[in-house]
């Protein structure tokens, strides 16, 4: 049977019902009761099997299995993983094939689970499997068995001698965190466990805070006061330096006082260390983290523990929002505007408007954390469908800093940086004060030239150039990741080779020769694997002078008392780009930028070089006035129809042949010929950088006024893929290049 799932859009939150192929599951958790059904009665059960299957496969058991249930099951000549998602009778029951084996006691998720992986797919336009697959970490998906582990001993036997085994029996007479009996004694503690006199206990749901915080300004408190038990979303608007972190603490501690448990999203874990670390101070012993770095056994475990309801407090990247939560009070997306919560790679989700109808759907708070909303966002607040609070002051006595622009036309620059710029970077330094280069190109340099015959090397896979790296040094192509040495000599005539522009390694190089003795520090992808950008960050919080050097990657939630200067190199590099986002983007990254200076006692500068001192943004980004550029930038768009004012959606294609994918995709514009009268057909075309790692790119967009038009369009038949080709839909893209 079908069912109807009502849902909001998540980006204009428009209301939508959406025809759901697969039956409403009606277990949840606990459901798992065997006695139910008699052991000889067989039972249909409709299993979504980890494989690209376009519906859930049939298969019988002699119990009822809960939905939400892990399975092994036949597929072929081979056994797959599956999820229960429903019951349905069968006529011929004896004609399916039988479930191997029940992989879980009790069902991971819940009912409401199941609908949201199901509503997400839909939306998106992606198998639910994939959605499924995306939600369950690597062992999950391969079947293995979820342990928890213990977090809690309780102390099971006589009074013991010894001073070390005395405080571990008084510690552990109610249930004792493991954590506290490693500071006690640990290995006494291990012997204590195998002999059983320490045996496993329940932690309790613990609401107390292991740190007071700070004195809330008048704005934090109305916040708080304002979004505690409210069920909607909520934009928290704040300056940088503001106290965002704070209110979410609060939000938090209030939250957990029901017992209920709290979603923390951020961009990247590796880049807010700072506010992971005041969730664990705040809420020792509660909080778990979910991001790709971890290893396989780590993830696992800890999405069990959240899943299980063990765990109160999960703090992760853009699939954390697909971990079931059996009691989620409250949702925080910290820096809601950045591009990272959009995948890249199917499914396509975006876990900012995901995590908007979960909130809608459970009757939560969601809570939209930024500095520099986007237009998305502000369009919402405006429509009157998100509400807002805001924090305009800097906690404590920090002042926002400076802004000065520097015209670089006419002057000479020393690897791109102006005399102006070095002298108040030595200034700064010899004040014992701390400096950060701002410059979002990674690499040494990001072009390799023969001036005697014009040769540049190209990367073989892709319609690029290769950035030059010093360390180590190669030829390096961000797109496809193809490396190749560094030619000492011209390869056509032998000459030398120059390197034209900078990247963070030159500018690394040069400074820490003109700025002899001070350390300097470069943080960007090629230095922060394995927890290095956290490990180096922490060695700017000794507040020696010294200078950072770095990508966008530092402009995010770090707080660095001591950096009162802040210098952008190139400021220009988005203001001409044909992406319409372009000029948002630029505004977001530069005023997060701008906000690391003067975040305490001292005052902050900030120097912002370009060759388009005239550009109409300028004003508005130099007064720190981002909303009246964000207004500028939305008349533009309703003028032109463009999201947040319109809905788009991308269909993308590939193929080692040029022409296949391009043909592939007419044959889709033909299909959709009808709604041309309600829906802009942009193309097909090839894409901007129509070669990337050996295969061409293609791209059909779609562009509506209305929700409704765009999905009557994309429900039209299309024809099937041929071989060879990869074929997806973007729904709401964000990268259109």
């Amino acid at each position: 049977m079908d069912t109807f799932l009502h849902g909001y859009c998540p980006r204009c939150f428009h209301v939508m019902s959406l025809l759901s192929p697969m039956p409403s599951t009606t277990s949840g958790r606990g459901f798992y009761t065997p006695n139910q059904a008699s052991a000889t009665a067989l039972i249909s059960h409709q299993i979504l099997v980890l494989a690209p299957l376009p519906e859930p496969l049939d298969y019988r058991h002699h119990e009822r299995v809960a939905a939400g249930t892990r399975v092994r099951v036949p597929l072929g000549n081979r056994h797959a993983i599956g999820v229960v998602v429903g019951h349905a009778p069968h006529p011929d029951m004896d004609a399916l094939k039988a479930i191997d084996a029940v992989l879980d006691a009790l069902p991971l998720a819940d009912a409401r689970w199941l609908d949201l992986i199901r509503w997400a797919a839909q939306y998106y336009g992606c198998r639910t499997e994939a959605m499924l697959r995306t939600a369950l970490p690597n062992w999950g998906r391969s079947g293995r068995e979820l342990q928890l582990p213990v977090l809690a001993y309780r102390w099971n036997g006589d009074y013991p001698r010894g001073e070390q085994r005395q405080k571990l029996f008084d510690a552990s007479q109610t249930a004792c965190p493991v954590e506290q009996l490693k500071a006690i004694n640990w290995p006494i503690a291990r012997t204590l466990i195998k002999n059983g006199n320490l045996e496993p206990a329940e932690l309790p749901q613990d609401d107390t805070v292991a740190e007071v915080g700070p004195t809330l300004m008048p704005e934090q408190a109305d916040a708080i006061a304002r979004i505690d038990g409210s069920n909607t979303p909520w934009l928290l608007e704040g300056i940088t330096g503001s106290g965002k972190t704070e209110v979410y603490l609060q939000l938090a501690k209030l939250a957990l006082s029901r017992h209920q448990q709290v979603l923390v999203l951020v961009p990247e874990i590796g880049l807010t260390p700072q506010l992971v670390n005041r969730f664990e101070a705040r809420f020792p012993g509660q909080v778990i983290h979910l991001h790709s770095a971890l290893a396989d056994g780590a993830r696992w475990s800890g999405w069990g523990q959240v899943a299980m309801g063990k765990r109160p407090i999960l703090i992760g990247t853009r699939s954390a929002l697909l971990t079931p939560m059996p009691r989620l009070g409250l949702i925080v997306v910290d820096e809601e505007h950045d591009p990272s919560y959009k995948q890249a790679e199917a499914p396509r989700y975006h876990a900012r408007d995901l995590a908007v109808v979960i909130g809608h759907r459970l009757k939560i708070p969601v809570v939209l954390g930024t500095a520099t909303p986007s237009l998305e966002t502000i369009a919402n607040l405006d429509r009157g469908r998100f509400q807002h609070a805001q924090l305009t002051r800097r906690a404590g006595v920090a002042k926002p800093p400076a802004t000065e622009l520097i015209d670089l036309r006419s002057l000479s620059l020393h690897d791109g940086l102006s005399d102006h710029a070095l002298t108040a970077v030595a200034d700064t330094l010899q004040r014992g004060e701390q400096v950060l280069i701002f410059l979002n190109r990674r690499g040494f340099a990001p072009v390799l030239l023969c001036h005697q015959c014009g040769w540049h090397p190209e990367c073989p896979a892709c319609d690029a150039k290769p950035t030059v790296h010093r360390e180590p040094r190669r030829l390096w192509c961000h797109h496809c990741d193809h490396q190749a040495p560094w030619p000492s000599r011209c390869p056509t005539c032998a000459q030398r080779l120059d390197v034209i522009g900078q990247g963070t390694q030159r500018l690394e190089e040069s400074l820490a020769h003109s700025m002899a003795p001070f350390p300097v520090t470069r943080i960007d992808r090629d230095t922060a694997g394995a927890g290095g950008a956290g490990k180096l960050l922490e060695q700017a919080r000794d507040n020696l002078p010294r200078v950072l050097v770095g990508t966008q990657m530092l402009a995010k939630g770090h707080d660095l008392p001591n950096l009162t200067l802040v210098v952008v190199v190139d400021a220009d590099q988005q203001l001409f780009s044909g992406d319409f986002r372009a000029i948002e983007s630029l505004s977001q990254t530069l005023i997060q930028v701008m906000g690391r200076a003067g975040r305490a006692e001292k005052p902050g500068r900030v120097l912002i070089q370009t060759h388009e001192p005239e550009h109409p943004a300028w004003p508005h980004l130099l007064a720190g006035n981002y909303r009246a550029l964000a207004t500028q930038e939305l008349e533009i768009r309703t003028r032109s129809g463009l999201p947040p004012y319109g809905h788009m959606a991308l269909w993308r294609a590939r193929n080692p042949d040029p022409g296949i994918a391009l043909a592939h995709l007419n044959a889709i514009a033909q299909a959709m010929a009808p709604h041309r009268h309600t829906v802009k057909l942009l193309g097909p075309s090839p894409a901007p950088m129509e070669r990337r790692a050996g295969q061409y790119h293609a791209q059909l967009l779609l562009l509506a006024a209305d929700r409704k038009s765009l999905r009557a369009a994309l429900a039209t038949p299309i024809p099937p893929a041929p071989s060879r080709l990869w074929r997806g839909l973007d729904m709401d893209p964000h990268d259109l290049f």
